[in-house]
């Protein structure tokens, strides 16, 4: 039998702040958009992103990554530190805030310094996730053994 305790808040919490650094990253995308006036439907490499420099295009379209590979990893991040809470939601919820910020750095490191700055955040939110993910399927069997 899986018991929620008051604990599992923290993993609330932490699933909130991701999707709201998610959104943030969606904000930077919208001034990116502004700067360099590259219109909807252009995800980077339309019509209007075409007539950027090759400086303003890496710019752009590095910060559109930095959204874009948030929104492919969300729903396993978020899904994980939930999950993983019902069993473990102190470490569940310490790994979703070392999600939380392998992702800012990912997201300061990519802006900064295009793809090769991304690396040190990625690597941080991945062990993270896999952490999480592990965890979950951990305490499934368990559950499901009847431990």
């Amino acid at each position: 039998m899986i018991t929620v305790g008051n604990e599992y808040a923290w993993n609330l919490l932490a699933a909130t702040v991701m999707g709201l650094q998610c959104f943030a990253a969606g904000m930077s995308v919208v001034g990116a958009r502004k700067k360099y006036k590259v219109d909807y439907p252009d995800m980077g490499s339309g019509r209007y992103s075409a007539k950027l420099s090759d400086k303003e295009w890496v710019e752009f379209n590095s910060i559109m990554r930095v959204h874009q590979n948030y929104i492919e990893q969300l729903p396993l991040a978020i899904l994980s530190v939930l999950v993983n809470g019902l069993f473990n939601p102190i470490q569940s919820a310490i790994a979703g805030d070392v999600y939380i910020v392998g992702r800012f750095i990912y997201s300061h490191g990519y802006k900064a310094y295009g793809p090769k700055g991304r690396m040190a955040g990625a690597m941080i939110s991945m062990l993270a996730i896999v952490f999480n993910v592990g965890s979950s399927f951990f305490g499934i069997y368990n559950t499901l053994r009847g431990n």
